[in-house]
Order: structure tokens, then sequence, then C-alpha cells
């Protein structure tokens, strides 16, 4: 059963992924939009405690992806598009939305590191990061030279991270749409 406010969420999320492939970004008036449009749909179909609810969802959208844009792992328009799918459909909506679009977002830089041929690179990177992490951990217990010498192996100088880009957008629909698919076959969360 398709509803408004399904229809609202499927056409916010169709139009950012498509400028997040296409251009690499989302624009202002789609997210700024979605959210008012979430906002005011709520208010009027469940007075102030779908005011309420709208709000509430959209803080909880922006929040839950707040920290990652911080660090550099996502741009502005993918938080201000989960701020405005929390505002349609509010904060339990979002946070599942964000935990399918993370399963979306994997699968799509897996086939991006297969299709380039650069997993194994990737893989041992990761790797690299974390035997360097666990010496660095463990020199912050106690400095030791063998440590030192055996970090030292296997730190490579001169080679950098290249940041992957996937249109988070293009995540996110694909999140929405399996959140919708599955609260239509019954299967709920919370």
């Amino acid at each position: 059963m398709v509803t408004t406010n399904n229809a609202l969420l499927l056409l916010l999320v169709a139009a950012s992924g498509f400028f997040d492939a296409k251009e690499r970004k989302i624009p202002n008036k789609i997210t700024f939009t979605g959210i008012l449009i979430g906002i005011i749909f709520n208010s009027i179909t469940g007075g102030w405690m779908g005011l309420l609810e709208g709000v509430i969802g959209m803080v909880a959208g922006l929040a839950i992806f707040f920290l990652p844009f911080v660090m550099g792992g996502m741009g502005a328009g993918d938080v201000k598009l989960m701020g405005a799918i929390g505002a349609l459909m509010g904060w339990r909506f979002s946070l599942m939305t964000a935990l399918y679009s993370a399963l979306v977002g994997g699968v799509m830089v897996l086939g991006y590191l297969l299709y380039t041929g650069k997993l194994k690179d990737t893989l041992k990177k990761m790797i690299l990061s974390l035997i360097n992490l666990l010496f660095h951990f463990l020199n912050q217990l106690g400095y030791n030279e063998k440590i030192e010498r055996i970090q030292q192996r296997f730190t490579k100088d001169g080679q950098e991270y290249k940041k992957i880009y996937i249109p988070y957008g293009v995540a996110i629909a694909g999140g929405t749409v399996l959140v919708l698919v599955a609260s239509a076959q019954g299967f709920h969360i919370f």
C-alpha cells in the first residue's frame, strides 16, 4: 500500500539519489523542501503531536550522520537528507534507514573495489591500519623498542590512503526502499 508520506519519501530519495549520482551533491532545494514538507505534512495529519514527531524525526535524522560528517566520511547533503527522511517518517524510520543504507553503501563500495580491481590493496591497507593501531595501543601501555621495530616492518612510508567516493544519496535511497519493503512484509525492529 502506497501512502502519501511513502510517495513523498520515494520522490525525495529518488531526486536526492539522482542528483548525488550525477552531480556528487544533494541540493539544498531538495533536502530543505523535504524537511519542510515532512514537518508540515505531519502537522496537518497529526496536529501538535505530528509537529513534534516531525521535529524529533528531523533532529534524529540529522544527528545520525552528524559524527560521520564531522569526521569527513560523508557530505552535508547526506546529513540533511536523513533529516528530511526523519521529518517525514519519524526517528525510528530514519534510524532503520541509516542501518539499511550502511548495508547498501557497503555493497556499493565492495562492487566498486571489485570492478576497479582495488579490493586486495584496500584490504591490505585496512589490515596494516589495524596493525598500526594495535602497535600504537601497545606503545601506550609502555614504550618498548621491540614493539617499535616490529611496527616499522609493517609501516610503509609514502603510502597514502585515497578516499573512495560513493554517492551516499544513492545508498540512502536504496536503504529507504529496503526499509519500506521490509515494513510492507511485516518486519519491524521497533
